[in-house]
């Protein structure tokens, strides 16, 4: 059984024998398409135990695990930081075909959507197609799209669901964004994953603003510019630091984007009065 998906311009191509296919797609569902063009194909197979690596590994990180071989990328994914033979998943990424492995005795039933987007390695995708998976909440502000970004717990959601209270903003997705530049400008897109939010809609729209949040006890608002602002956005933006041809992507990304696009430094207090005070420079 294949299924076909597309976000922030990529398109997907996922194979998974029919008795394994996973039914509730979750975030991935929004994205779901007809046909595609020139789609990236994940073809995902059970096996008692995962292919030994070949090449060199270049990263280990968490439970991840990333070996190289020519142009073949292979990732193992799991309990991983000793060995890679502890991984549920292994995937090799070859231009537009990857191969996903996934270790029999993790899955008695289906794959679950979760290992597919495990399988995508989503921030190497959206590089490849220059763009970049940011952590933010995305909301709706009459047709432009607002990121609010900060270090976790700081407050993006309360300042999204403020807005959605006292203006009517749509949120989005409660807790990522892709960031693409486009012939018009920069706009911000939907993209299958949302944390712990569980709000995720396909919708692409004009990027208005950045908002960089911290907690104070007045609200103080100011335009970041130069290293200040790129600091803020690289903070948010998810990228393979180990990966040079990524990290130029990405940096060429954010360097777009502070041309066209206002940075704001928002410290606030988490109530209406913040709203206001984002308000008085969105729409001055």
């Amino acid at each position: 059984m294949k299924k076909l998906y597309c976000f922030a311009g990529i398109e997907l191509e996922i194979e998974i024998p029919d008795a394994l296919m996973y039914e509730n797609e979750r975030d991935l569902g929004p994205f779901r398409v007809d046909s595609v063009s020139h789609p990236h194909r994940f073809t995902f197979t059970l096996k008692d135990e995962l292919s030994e690596p070949q090449g060199t590994c270049i990263v280990t990180q968490g439970g991840l695990r990333v070996y190289e071989d020519n142009d073949l990328s292979v990732r193992y994914i799991g309990s991983v930081q000793q060995s890679w033979d502890g991984a549920y998943l292994r995937v090799s990424h070859k231009g537009f075909e990857h191969r996903a492995e996934v270790k029999r005795s993790s899955y008695t039933d289906r794959i679950g959507v979760q290992t597919v987007l495990n399988s995508l390695a989503a921030e190497h995708l959206t590089a490849q197609h220059h763009a970049v998976i940011f952590h933010s909440s995305y909301i709706d502000i009459g047709g432009r799209g607002v990121l609010f970004t900060a270090p976790s717990g700081t407050g993006k959601s309360t300042q999204a669901q403020l807005w959605n209270i006292h203006r009517g903003a749509e949120i989005l997705n409660g807790d990522r964004a892709a960031i693409r530049p486009t012939n018009s400008g920069v706009e911000v897109c939907g993209v299958p994953f949302s944390g712990s939010s569980q709000i995720c809609h396909n919708r692409s729209l004009p990027l208005a603003a950045v908002v960089y949040l911290e907690q104070a006890p007045q609200n103080v608002i100011r335009r970041l510019s130069g290293s200040e602002a790129f600091r803020c956005i690289w903070e948010g933006c998810c990228v393979n630091t180990w990966d040079r041809e990524d990290v130029s992507v990405v940096s060429g990304i954010i360097q777009t984007l502070l041309t066209t696009v206002p940075v704001y430094k928002l410290s606030c207090l988490p109530d209406a009065s913040a709203v206001a005070a984002l308000e008085g420079v969105l729409n001055p």
